[in-house]
């Protein structure tokens, strides 16, 4: 029997510690016994108040476990207070050398960050924190797209959810693709997710930090998605030269005038992919892009996956399939035919909506 046990701490994000220990609980009923032990570990015995309020009672306190087979570090913003614990960081160092895996949820990337694990290796957190991760630990490569990565016994899994799909991988790599899919079945969700983290994160948030000539250019890109837009008209539309226009974007949004106007136009086709009965060139025409052709490429290139699978991860049609008979009522469960329970979330984050994940 392996032990799997999840480090939690006050103000841990309760998904990043409940979702991947659900995946090795199902793994367990698909088996038809315990082959994974699961413990939750805490700084001390005191209860664990979550992000949420919830309070999670640890099995043990996570200097006195032995004899781990996966170890879990959760995030959650409660994750960078601890960076300074060095009784906590010393033992994420040598917990690596003594377990079979050591995985990372979310920002629980910063603990193996800091433990000098990752230097030299390639690695992924929430979205939101991967600019940080590279900033504050310049010797690790961030792929900021992924939704995990392993790198020898390391793993590390993007923003919140993505632990899930981490801990499906690590049952795949334990018991084989049949029981994956099983554990996928059972939890409503793909065993591998189709696209990249950046199909849910909220690219435009620059627009809540600009002002004056990028605000008054925000606000006419918004209102004229649909006319051609260019630099030039940009420019004389806020009375300003094109070159003092373009550096004023790159401060303040961190990208061209031209990647702005993609932003918004791909927002809003995402928006009436999932929302809307459109066909494809119709969505192409009213968010502003010269063709289907051109919608599906940036779709593509930005996403990971074309319109129309887009819409079937996460068109309203999920929302009808949802007030479906259940599987036991209208035959047996696909992957094909169900919803991810956990399409509610990522179309929050994806819409900018959930900021406190991290």
């Amino acid at each position: 029997m392996k032990t799997v046990a999840a480090l939690g701490f006050n103000n841990c994000q309760v998904l990043d510690l409940t979702g991947p220990l659900q995946v090795f609980s199902s793994a367990n009923s698909a088996l038809g016994y315990q082959a994974y032990q699961l413990q939750v570990l805490g700084l001390d015995t005191d209860p664990i108040v979550t992000n949420s309020g919830i309070k999670i009672l640890p099995d043990a306190v996570y200097s006195d476990i032995q004899h781990v087979d996966t170890l879990l570090l959760s995030g959650g913003r409660g994750v960078f207070p601890l960076l300074d614990n060095q009784p906590l960081i010393q033992w994420v160092q040598d917990a690596s050398y003594q377990v079979n895996r050591i995985a990372s949820v979310c920002s629980g990337a910063f603990l193996l960050a800091e433990a000098g694990l990752l230097q030299g290796k390639k690695a992924v957190t929430h979205w939101k924190a991967c600019k940080r991760l590279a900033k504050d630990y310049e010797a690790i490569e961030v792929e900021a797209d992924a939704i995990w990565l392993q790198e020898g016994n390391l793993y590390t899994s993007a923003g919140v959810t993505s632990g899930i799909d981490l801990a499906l991988a690590l049952v795949e790599e334990d018991f084989g693709h049949a029981i994956a899919m099983d554990v996928a079945r059972e939890l409503v969700v793909f065993v591998k997710r189709p696209g990249g983290q950046a199909q849910f994160s909220w690219q435009l948030e620059a627009q809540n930090k600009a002002s004056g000539a990028v605000a008054k250019a925000q606000a006419y890109i918004q209102k004229n998605l649909k006319e051609n837009l260019g630099l030039e008209s940009l420019a004389e539309h806020c009375c300003v030269s094109e070159r003092h226009l373009f550096r004023l974007f790159k401060e303040s949004c961190d990208c061209s005038p031209a990647v702005y106007i993609e932003n918004m136009r791909l927002n809003l086709a995402q928006e009436l992919v999932s929302e809307s009965d459109l066909s494809i060139e119709q969505v192409a025409q009213r968010s502003g892009f010269s063709s289907a052709d051109n919608l599906r490429r940036v779709f593509l290139r930005r996403l990971g996956v074309n319109p129309s699978e887009y819409r079937d991860r996460f068109g309203k049609q999920y929302q009808d399939r949802s007030a479906a008979p259940t599987s036991l009522e209208s035959g047996p469960l696909t992957l094909e035919s169900t919803a991810m329970e956990s399409t509610a979330m990522e179309r929050i984050v994806m819409k900018g909506i959930g900021k406190e994940s991290i």
